[in-house]
C-alpha cells in the first residue's frame, strides 16, 4: 500500500477513536449529573390572591402521608425520582436508614448505585440531620457531594443513586 492510503487509514482510525471516547464521556456524564428540578404547575387562587401549587389527585398512599414540617423544620422526606416511587413519604420521627439491605427503613434493592447501608437521617437537638455512611458512590445534598453530616432543611434535596428525596 502507498503512504497516502496508510495515512488516510491512520487518520480514520484516530477519528473513530475520538468519537468513541466522546460517546463514553457523554454516557458517563449523563448518568452522574444531578436531575433537573421540575417546574410546579400553578393555578390562580380565587380572589386574585396569587398563585398556588396545583393539587394532585389523592390516592390511598397519599392520604396516609406524614404531616409536613412547620417552623423551618423538616418533618418528612418524600421521594421525587424515580417515577415508580414518586410520592412515597417517610416521617422523620425516628432514625431512618437507607440502602439495599432489607433491615433498612427505606430499602432500595433495584438500584446498583446504592450501597448496602448508604445513609441515615437522624435527630440532632430537634433538627433532622442527614449523614452519608461511607457509601461507594456517595450521597448528594442539593447537588453537592455530602461528606459527614449536614442539617436537613425543608426543600433540601438528597440524591442516593437514581433516587431523589425532598425534605418537607
Amino acid at each position: 500500500m502507498s503512504d497516502q492510503v496508510l495515512n488516510i487509514l491512520k487518520l480514520s482510525l484516530l477519528g473513530l477513536l475520538y468519537i468513541f471516547f466522546a460517546r463514553v464521556l457523554w454516557a458517563v456524564w449523563s448518568e452522574v449529573k444531578s436531575p433537573r428540578p421540575r417546574p410546579v404547575a400553578r393555578t390562580q387562587q380565587p380572589g386574585g390572591g396569587g398563585t398556588a401549587p396545583q393539587p394532585r389527585p389523592a390516592t390511598a398512599t397519599r392520604n396516609t402521608k406524614p404531616a409536613k414540617g412547620r417552623g423551618g423544620k423538616a418533618a418528612r422526606i418524600v421521594v421525587l425520582e424515580p417515577k415508580h416511587r414518586r410520592g412515597t413519604a417517610v416521617a422523620l420521627d425516628n432514625e431512618i436508614t437507607l440502602g439495599r439491605d432489607d433491615s433498612c427503613t427505606i430499602s432500595i434493592q433495584d438500584d446498583s448505585f446504592v450501597s448496602t447501608l448508604h445513609l441515615r437521617v437522624y435527630d440532632y437537638d430537634g433538627q433532622p440531620m442527614v449523614e452519608d455512611l461511607g457509601s461507594t458512590n456517595g450521597t448528594f445534598h442539593n447537588g453537592t457531594r455530602l461528606h459527614g453530616s449536614k442539617l436537613l432543611q425543608p426543600g433540601d434535596r438528597v440524591q442516593v443513586g437514581t433516587t431523589v428525596f425532598e425534605a418537607q
